[in-house]
């Protein structure tokens, strides 16, 4: 579990991201100056409007194109707008007007060339009860600090919250930013132990939920968000029984630059309100995309085994979200009851990592016993050669949802009430955890895998078809994992849930029982060079008949005997079981030559050593008469 709990500390992200893409404003002339035109004096840091759609389908470039177009229909080029006016600005240059700017993609609502023309502005963010009496309001922000030169590394600094005997709900927050454009999100965990000292006295570099005691999500920012509002049903338990002390972690937007009083103003009240609130984070935590595919998807389920398990009442969700990053190109998170859609949470949507969407439910909606949610992200790697992992890098992906709910029991820790129900490579660890057996996710018994019953018939059908007897994969073996093994075990098919089995394999290893790692150790490295043996050749098959001209045969064609005085034989098909063989025999013929060569130069060294003495001797009678030439010489 401790192992699992590591792996379920680092998922946790921000709910309401609502992050611009920061690293694009280099991009762009006066990128970092664009006027807000829903907000005095502010500066604009979204980008769903015309322009930022514009921008994007120019592969997120400053062109000529994108600089003569009129985006907002204001009757005013992008260039125009953004400094530019003859479309000559490049990456890294002053623009040629640094003031009188106004934004590309919100036509100015009194202008008026707006009729027809794109006028919408976000929603003000706006929460009442941070005026109701008994609310009060604290500030908590780090102290000045250079920003970490490496990218997944963040800062972290401790706080108390409330160290007394009289509780009160966190209701609420408000972004403190003195520096704009340096901080990507900021999260403040809830601590079921005081921090150590350091991390109160000064900023500390760490990375995301690195401190085990600080690790439920209790308060969030990101980019572009003006703040958090939370239910009226529930608040977060602050002092008394409930969180005493915080833990700041901040995700800085670049590699370089300073952080200036940088935090959270959140708010308190008194007034309890009836529920204590709680955050769930479900989700996929490994992720493996591969390169060029138009599409990749990764779903997850948070089984009903485990909700009837851990939860002990009906609980309400009052938010939902979720959470991928700029692969992603949809994204849904659905309820299920008794194998029945309830209702989505999140619909399915086109997915934009920097502006994702979060539902508010008023009135919540309920989440039983036994209920189930569906997590599905979809992603494009078109673009891409290099596989994509799991992680919270500019060049990772993830599949997290998040949702705030209640009530929470406050004297229960996360994983005991089922606050993260994660899977890796689709095995849920909480299914194991509730002790209901078997087991089974995507068609794999992992109670068998567990205790070496489903692992002992397939060792022994292994080695009745000699995938024990040679290095690598014999064709008997070969035959046997393509034609039964695969096809008729869920476990072992890497279509399905061989990913579950690799990951008790190398991660979870401790709940394998001693036959079951006995079988494991040695099938595994088997199981592997047959599955990577069979998919190449599979792949040389195809780039074979990709490759082949395609030939209108006649109507009818005799094909004559082998000539028997030349003994020329007829034209065959390079099958990959033919390759396979010269593979092999050309493979054999290298080694022989090695190893007489090895021979050789083993013969001739100890012929040398043989002779080396006498040569030896040779040479000091031949050096004593050189010296007694030279004395009586």
């Amino acid at each position: 579990m401790k192992t699992v709990l590591k792996v379920l500390v680092a998922a946790l992200v921000p709910l309401q991201f609502a992050m611009a893409h920061i690293e694009f404003e280099s991009r762009i002339p006066n990128g970092d100056r664009v006027p807000n035109p829903c907000r005095d004096g502010a500066v604009w840091s979204d980008d769903k409007n015309p322009f930022g759609f514009d921008f994007k389908a120019a592969g997120q470039q400053w062109t000529a194109d994108l600089c003569r177009k009129d985006s907002d229909g204001d009757g005013l080029t992008n260039g125009q707008e953004l400094g530019d006016p003859d479309c000559v600005w490049t990456v890294g240059a002053a623009p040629a007007r640094m003031t009188g700017l106004s934004h590309p993609g919100i036509c100015p609502i009194d202008s008026a060339a707006c009729k027809n023309s794109w006028t919408k502005c976000p929603k003000a963010f706006s929460c009442p009860a941070m005026e109701e009496p008994g609310v009060t309001v604290r500030n908590f922000t780090v102290k000045p600090t250079a920003v970490p030169t490496y990218e997944k590394m963040h800062l972290c600094q401790a706080f108390e919250l409330n160290n007394t005997a009289s509780p009160v709900h966190m209701i609420g927050s408000r972004p403190i930013m003195v520096n704009k454009n340096v901080i990507r999100h900021m999260v403040m965990y809830g601590c079921s132990q005081k921090p150590d000292q350091a991390l109160f006295d000064s900023p500390q570099q760490c990375y995301m939920g690195s401190y085990p005691n600080c690790i439920e999500l209790i308060n969030l920012w990101g980019e572009g968000n003006e703040g958090e509002c939370f239910s009226r049903f529930s608040g977060f338990r602050v002092g008394g029984e409930g969180f005493q002390y915080g833990m700041l972690s901040l995700k800085p937007a670049k590699t370089n630059g300073f952080i200036n009083e940088a935090g959270l103003s959140i708010y308190f009240t008194s007034n309890l309100r009836p529920h204590d609130q709680g955050t769930l984070t479900y989700g996929e935590l490994e992720l493996i995309l591969p390169p060029r595919r138009t599409v990749v998807n990764y779903n997850h389920t948070c089984p009903s085994v485990c909700t009837r398990s851990f939860h002990s009442e009906t609980r309400y969700i009052t938010a939902a979200s979720i959470y991928m990053q700029s692969y992603a190109t949809k994204g849904r998170l659905s309820l299920w009851r008794n194998g029945a859609l309830v209702q989505d949470l999140v619909p399915l949507h086109a997915y934009e990592y920097n502006v994702p969407r979060v539902l508010l439910f008023d009135p919540p909606v309920e989440y039983r016993r036994g209920d189930e949610i569906k997590t599905e992200c979809y992603y494009s790697t078109k673009g891409n050669n290099h596989s994509v992992l799991f992680g919270y890098g500019s060049n990772d992906e993830t599949c997290l949802s998040f949702m705030h709910y209640y009530p929470n029991n406050i004297h229960l820790s996360p994983l005991a009430k089922l606050e993260f129900c994660n899977s890796i490579h689709g095995y849920n660890p909480c299914w194991n955890d509730t002790g209901i057996t078997p087991h089974i996710e995507n068609g794999c018994n992992i109670t068998g895998l567990i205790t070496g019953d489903g692992l002992k018939p397939v060792y022994m059908a292994m080695w009745r078809h000699q995938c024990f007897v040679s290095m690598g994969c014999s064709a008997a073996c070969q035959e046997y994992m393509s034609n039964t093994l695969f096809p008729s075990n869920a476990c072992f098919d890497p279509k399905r849930s061989l990913k579950a089995l690799e990951y008790l394999y190398i991660r979870y290893h401790s709940p394998l029982s001693h036959q079951a790692k006995g079988y494991m150790n040695s099938m595994y490295p088997i199981l592997k060079s047959c599955q990577s043996q069979i998919e190449t050749l599979a792949l040389l098959d195809q780039a074979r008949l990709a490759s082949k001209p395609a030939v209108n045969p006649p109507a009818v064609k005799s094909i004559p005997p082998a000539d028997c005085n030349t003994g020329k034989p007829h034209e065959e098909v390079l099958t990959s079981k033919n390759l396979l063989v010269i593979i092999v025999v050309c493979s054999c013929l290298v080694f022989a030559l090695l190893a007489a060569v090895l021979l050789l130069v083993v013969r001739i060294r100890k012929l040398r050593l043989r002779d080396s003495p006498t040569k030896l001797r040779n040479e000091q009678d031949e050096a004593g008469k050189e010296k007694v030439y030279n004395a009586y010489g």
